[in-house]
């Protein structure tokens, strides 16, 4: 969106009073773009938001009125007083309109709309989003999703290096995500270092995918201040419309959810809502682990298991060997071609027998450590990547 917006405003500044140009122009964007371009448009020209059929409709119609204005009054009648005088007196959506230089205006609204710090949208511009986007997932039965962030101990970073520091740091972290993120979507500061991500026409999979990538080009930041490295981390939290909820509020309440999880479990990690509990996101692992039983002073033949899904606090797999509840298992899981297989130790909490000779395995990973929960979570994105293309 952000990208046909920007097509429109140069057309514009471009051809100044030259409308024959600028509606040659116009025509080129909304064929290459389709009806969405016209919406958009008419949005930059007027502030009116119109589903893109409308906005096709209306153009048609003002392309019709301004031959019948030009016939009228003997002279070509400039395209926005064309515009104006459509929307006042024919079609009379707009009811006290004002004039305006574009560009000035422009910037006011970026001002109006844009949190100064970070670049990213305040929380008035996310929450009219979120009414908008929440109406229109509903309309065209799509998906919906929202990433709740939160810097990791940010008030230590404003104690230990003060405020600047502080803003140092938003700055930066703002620069990553509105660069990650699409057009379309809409990033807002919502609070100090409370971060939102609007992300239509999104799935779990993939907003899972934007914020693991979010999450660890956060991580690998390295910030320069006087002379001090500061190093900062993030928390998510995750929902989606209309698995996980059903209005614009309750997707937010939900992401908040998850985001506290995510900070109960150690920070620096991404949870997914889940209304079963379900801390995290799992995916399928079809490939064969090797499994040995931890205990003390005992040596342990190594078993070989076949796995079937896995998340960062877990793993599930099946075995021709039956384990007790509260055994400590070492796992040596593969992560694809060309990789070394990380270990990681686990605790046996669930055992089912499903077949004379085979046993359903529930692992918890009690005492997993950061970097082997990002190893996890980079294999899932991979996994899903693959399940994408």
């Amino acid at each position: 969106m952000k990208k046909i917006r920007d097509a429109v405003l140069n057309a514009v500044y471009k051809c100044g009073a030259d409308d024959d140009r600028l509606i040659d122009l116009l025509d080129e964007i909304i064929q290459n773009n389709g009806q969405t371009a016209c919406a958009v448009f008419f949005n930059v020209m007027t502030h009116i938001d119109l589903e893109p059929d409308a906005a096709e409709h209306c153009w048609k119609m003002i392309l019709e009125h301004r031959l019948q204005l030009n016939a009228l009054l003997g002279r070509k009648v400039n395209l926005r007083t064309v515009i104006c005088d459509y929307f006042c007196s024919v079609d009379k959506t707009l009811k006290n309109p004002i004039v305006v230089e574009i560009h000035v205006f422009e910037n006011q609204l970026k001002t109006l709309v844009r949190d100064s710090l970070t670049g990213l949208y305040n929380r008035a511009a996310f929450d009219a989003a979120l009414i908008r986007e929440m109406a229109r997932a509903r309309r065209h039965e799509t998906e919906l999703s929202v990433i709740f962030l939160d810097l990791d101990d940010f008030k230590l970073v404003n104690d230990r290096f003060g405020y600047l520091a502080g803003d140092a740091v938003l700055k930066d972290v703002g620069g990553i995500i509105n660069n990650m993120i699409r057009s379309e979507d809409t990033a807002a500061r919502c609070g100090g270092e409370e971060i939102v991500i609007l992300l239509p026409e999104t799935g779990k999979k993939n907003a899972l995918i934007l914020a693991e990538r979010i999450r660890s080009k956060i991580e690998a930041l390295s910030i320069e201040y006087e002379d001090k490295r500061i190093h900062p981390t993030v928390s998510g939290g995750l929902a989606s419309y209309p698995i996980d909820a059903q209005s614009g509020p309750e997707l937010i309440k939900h992401a908040d959810f998850a985001l506290y999880r995510a900070k109960e479990f150690g920070k620096n990690n991404i949870t997914v809502y889940s209304q079963n509990r379900r801390r995290f996101f799992r995916c399928d692992l079809f490939s064969n682990i090797q499994i040995r039983s931890i205990s003390f002073g005992a040596e342990h033949e190594t078993i070989p298991a076949v796995g079937k899904n896995i998340s960062v606090s877990g793993l599930l797999f099946e075995s021709r060997h039956g384990f007790e509840i509260g055994a400590r298992l070492e796992l040596q899981i593969p992560v694809g071609k060309g990789r070394t297989p990380f270990v990681v130790i686990g605790t046996v909490v669930r055992v089912e027998l499903f077949s004379a000779e085979l046993y359903d395995i529930g692992v918890a990973f009690l005492e997993i450590d950061k970097t082997t929960r990002n190893e996890i979570s980079r294999y899932m994105i991979r996994q899903v990547d693959c399940e994408k293309n």
